[in-house]
Order: structure tokens, then sequence, then C-alpha cells
């Protein structure tokens, strides 16, 4: 498999043979539609490289650009990091050593530490390219919404010619078009809802109990994706939340494993959120506890009719 990977990145002009006094070790990672990934271990140059602050989108504001309209497309770059060039006097930095040799890349490979910033400013200067297009872009994910379906058709148009002239290359089978749902930033979002993603909850519970800080902050890190779908959630997680706290001891007890089951019941059978309708009224209503704020923002006419926007928990 490592020698299959080696090749194709070879042939795919990704990275070459070299001489370097860098030398990161590799692992093969398995994706999800059962391709290989060859991941590089980056710890030590990361740890000595000045960090790029960009900033990625905040998954709220994406949600929130995400108006209700009848047409979607989505639009999957092809392996995105990869279409980027690297310096050429950064390439040695990115050596790695497997059993066939020593190669770096030439194009910037998953694992550095400011590539996430990287890509995400290539496609904010795509995306502002495109005034008249309601496009959102997170990485190598982008979404284009329109109204009406000839307008539509328009706004893929313009956003083809803008991928010709950066050079980007899309992954035809992960693209849709013309959808009335789609699924992004692991929810679904139709014109009227968003959704939480049955098959990312299902991953959720077949997660074990954690059995330290390090597993109960990634579980924490996964619940909290969908914290706006979950009301109470600060109230419910408290105990969790507590026990990742500095010079706290670990102890798992009734508490805890009560906590982490309701978190991932409440993930089953979350509220479906509604989009934002700037034309109807808007309600607030809040509660509170000793140690914690609850607040939901909804839209109706009465509370017979009243739907969830989005909860906030503090």
């Amino acid at each position: 498999l490592l020698r299959t990977e080696i090749d194709k990145l070879l042939a795919n002009d990704v990275i070459e043979e070299c001489e370097s006094p860098y030398a990161a070790s590799v692992v093969l990672v398995s994706k999800p539609n059962g391709d290989i990934r060859l991941c590089i271990d980056y710890r030590k140059l990361n740890a000595i490289t000045m960090p790029d602050k960009y900033p990625l989108p905040l998954m709220d504001t994406l949600l929130h650009d995400a108006k209700s309209t009848a047409f979607m497309s989505t639009l999957d770059l092809k392996t995105g990091y990869h279409q980027i060039e690297i310096n050429p006097a950064d390439k040695d930095k990115t050596a790695f050593v497997c059993p066939f040799g020593m190669f770096r890349h030439k194009r910037m490979p998953f694992g550095l530490k400011s590539a996430p910033a990287t890509f995400q400013r290539l496609m904010d200067q795509f995306r502002n390219g495109l005034p008249t297009v309601n496009i959102l872009a997170y990485l190598d994910d982008i979404v284009v919404l329109s109204e009406t379906f000839e307008p539509h058709i328009q706004d893929i148009k313009m956003v083809f010619d803008r991928l010709r002239k950066f050079k980007l290359c899309i992954n035809r089978e992960k693209c849709k078009f013309a959808c009335a749902r789609v699924k992004y930033l692991g929810l679904w979002i139709t014109p009227k809802e968003i959704e939480v993603d049955q098959d990312k909850v299902a991953a959720i519970q077949n997660i074990p109990c954690p059995r330290n800080v390090k597993q109960l902050q990634s579980f924490l890190h996964t619940c909290s994706w969908y914290r706006k779908f979950i009301p109470n959630f600060s109230d419910i997680a408290r105990p969790l939340s507590n026990l990742i706290k500095k010079n706290i001891v670990w102890k798992w007890s009734e508490q805890e494993q009560q906590a982490f089951q309701t978190l991932k019941q409440r993930l089953v059978t979350p509220p479906v959120l509604r989009q934002v309708d700037p034309t109807k009224p808007f309600i607030i209503r809040t509660d509170a506890s000793g140690y914690a704020l609850d607040a939901v923002l909804l839209k109706g006419y009465s509370p017979a009719y009243e739907r969830p926007i989005e909860y906030e928990n503090l």
C-alpha cells in the first residue's frame, strides 16, 4: 500500500525524491471512501513553525449565511491541499523517509501547522471575486445557493470560470448540483431547516466511556459541534467539563456516566432547527441556574407555532 501511494504521489507531481536534513516519519490512514492517505508526522517541524493566524470561518456564521434558498450545489476540491504549490525554499522542510527512500513535497501536504490557514486564505480570495454569487467556502467544501433555477445555473458557470482562473480542480464524484437538500459541515441544510446528519450521530453513539482526560476532551469537542441543537447543553455537560479542568483528580462516577449517556441520547433525537426568516417575528426565551445560562431563539407568532432557530448555552 505504501509503495502504491508513493508511486501515485510521484506520478501526480505531488512529491519528488530528495536529500534533506529534515526527515519526518509516515503513516497510512484509511479515508471514508476506502482510499489511502499518506500522512506525515510533522510534529517537530510544527513545533518550530511560526503560526499563520489567518482565521477559519465560524460554523454559526456559515450556517447563518446559508439563507433559505431553493437550489443548492456543493463542490469539493480534489485533494485540495495538493493544489497549492510550496515555495521552493521550503520544500526540503517537508521531507519524509520510508523504506523506499527520502521524498519531499512539491505541493502542500496535510499535517503542516498553517496549512488550513493557507488554504482558507486562498478560498476567501476565490470567493471574494464573486460578489453577486451567494457562495460559502470552508476549506475545500464549497456551497453555491440561489433562489431560482436559471440564476443558479449562471452562478455555477461563474464559479466554474473562477475555478479555471485559479487553476483549481473539483472532485466530480463528491459534487451535487441543483439540490433542495445538501450535506454541509456535518449537517443537512434544506430551504427551511437545518438537521443533524444521523450518520455522524451514529458514530458518536459508538464512542465508549472515556478512560482519561484526553478521551473525554475528544468526546466533548465532538459533541460541542452540535451544541446549538441541544437545549441545556452546558448544564448537561457540566460534570464532564469539570473533570477536564486543571488540578482535578480523575474520578468517573455515576454522575459523569449519566451526563455522558444523556449527551449521546440527546444527539439521537435532536430538534430540527428552522432557517432564519427576517420577515417573521423572533422570540427569545432564557433560563439560568447557579452555573449555566441557556437561551433559545425561536420564530413564530404564538407558543403553538414556535420553532427553534438556535440554542445557546454558557
